[in-house]
């Protein structure tokens, strides 16, 4: 049974998924607005490069952001880097919601990225450092399932934005990107700092205070985590590696199998194909003769079957099936959903045709596509990343790996206005190439990591445990842990 207040916990960190989810989400109803394209692009409303800008500095933004992700968690704290991230995202969205031209606009949406990249970073790295082995999927799951919410609510914002006038059309929208931050910021005041954190600035009283919070009465529990903890800071603090040797160690061949995993992970969630969808979708509806108020109605209601995937996910999938399984199958699954999309893309997307049948068949694989995404990737993209990095490298490794995939939604957000435009259904075929390319990589490639500690998980790499976990404990509370001479003096902390 899991914990009433870590899951509470939990929640509150979660939201960070639930403001990315809304800021990412809103922008794609957002471009479906006439009143918004006549506002930002022009008296044409069309244009396809400034369209890509104002998508794509949103993940600009996100890159930067990762730069000083790790640096802030492991300096100031997770908990307040968090808090951090949510005031810079705040700025952004009022600066969008009040923008006049599209420079305004496109420097509100950086912002906003800006705070995003630090929240995508951090979060499942907190989550991470206080869920327990057996119930780590399920607790770092609660970002993706909050990132559904905040893309559901996002496409019904939007839909009722289209019954607004004028400029408020969008405005209204836009300014509801602005209460899950101001949540967020309140909430990181309630929330403990990460345990490990806590050990690694040497504050074991407090430490011991929320691993007690988190393991409820089981004071052995508490005790003998403590002092694995305790065991492998140490260990690692005794090496002593400064921010700029953690880049360097990230890309060492000791640690460039689980980096280059963590990247791919992430980069894979992007040419999955479904921020594409979610960004423009209204072109993919378009395409097969859905426009105005009935595009905006689809949108919202494909919203929902993300968030009908993360429940199958949370209750029947998470820590249930093996994470290499569920990545692998995944892809098959998109790659298939994909490919039939494309099909009915190709024989009904002329509105000359008149198949209204073959229209919403297509309309039908976007919306499985949803769910079988939320189901196999929108959670487990990031439990994995932040399960498989050390310690001391997990803040840094989950910036450069949220880096790369905001570098690889920029790639995507700037070609596909131009690659829909010229090319229509034949884009699909992209990524059906890249979903069935990642499950060999999982297949063949990814270790699997459910139900083991942290310190199993080293194991899978390569590395050599050398804390022994059986301890003695004195006083009702303390503990010592017996560790045994390292086999080697290369040892590595994953806590």
């Amino acid at each position: 049974m899991v914990p009433f207040t870590l899951v509470l916990i939990a929640l509150v960190v979660a939201l960070g998924g639930f403001v990315y989810g809304v800021d990412s989400g809103i922008i794609a109803t957002t471009l479906a607005h006439d009143t918004f394209k006549y506002a930002m692009l022009g008296p044409t409303g069309t244009n396809a490069a400034l369209t890509g800008a104002i998508v794509s500095l949103y993940n600009v933004g996100q890159a930067f952001g990762t730069f000083g992700a790790g640096y802030s968690a492991n300096k100031f704290s997770r908990r307040w880097t968090i808090c951090a991230s949510a005031m810079i995202a705040i700025v952004g969205a009022t600066l969008q919601t009040a923008a006049v031209n599209a420079g305004m606009m496109i420097f509100g949406r950086f912002l906003a990225g800006m705070g995003c990249g630090i929240l995508l970073a951090v979060v499942p790295t907190y989550i991470a450092e206080i869920s327990p082995p057996q119930h780590r999927g399920m607790i770092v799951g609660l970002q993706g399932f909050m990132i559904a919410i905040g893309f559901f609510i996002a496409n019904w914002i939007g839909y009722g934005g289209a019954y607004a006038k004028g400029d408020a059309q969008w405005r209204i929208p836009l300014a509801m990107q602005i209460p899950g931050p101001i949540a967020l910021a309140l909430g990181c005041y309630f929330i403990p700092y990460s345990p490990r954190w806590l050990v690694r600035q040497e504050r074991y009283e407090e430490a011991h205070a929320v691993l007690t919070t988190l393991h409820g009465d089981d004071e052995e529990a508490v005790a003998r985590e403590l002092a694995e903890i305790r065991h492998h800071i140490q260990a690692e603090m005794a090496r002593g590696p400064s921010f700029k040797e953690s880049l360097t160690n990230l890309l060492s061949r000791r640690y460039v199998h689980r980096t280059s995993m963590a990247c791919f992970l992430l980069v894979m969630g992007q040419f999955s194909g479904s921020s594409v969808i979610q960004n423009y979708q209204s072109s993919f509806y378009a395409a097969v003769g859905f426009t105005g108020k009935t595009s905006l109605l689809i949108s919202g209601i494909y919203g929902i079957m993300g968030v009908i995937g993360q429940v199958i996910y949370l209750f029947f999938a998470a820590d249930r099936w093996p994470r290499t399984r569920t990545l692998w199958v995944g892809s098959v699954f998109l790659s298939v959903m994909i490919a039939i999309c494309m099909a009915l893309s190709a024989f009904y997307g002329d509105a000359d045709t008149g198949n209204i049948s073959g229209a919403r068949a297509a309309i039908a694989m976007i919306f499985l596509y949803s769910c079988g995404y939320a189901v196999f990737f929108n959670a487990t993209i990031w439990v994995v990343p932040s399960e498989i990095l050390p310690f001391s490298l997990r803040a840094t490794g989950m910036g450069l790996a949220v880096f790369c995939k905001s570098i690889s939604a920029i790639i995507l957000s700037q070609i596909t206005p131009t690659a829909l435009q010229n090319v229509g259904w034949r884009y699909y075929s992209l990524f059906i190439a890249t979903n069935l390319a990642a499950a060999f990589v999982y297949f063949f490639l990814l270790p699997e990591t459910s139900g083991k500690t942290l310190e199993e998980i080293e194991e899978l790499f390569g590395d050599t445990v050398v804390a022994d976990r059986e301890a003695k404990f004195h006083d009702g509370d303390q503990a010592t842990v017996k560790t045994p001479e390292p086999k080697s003096s290369h040892v590595e902390s994953v806590v």
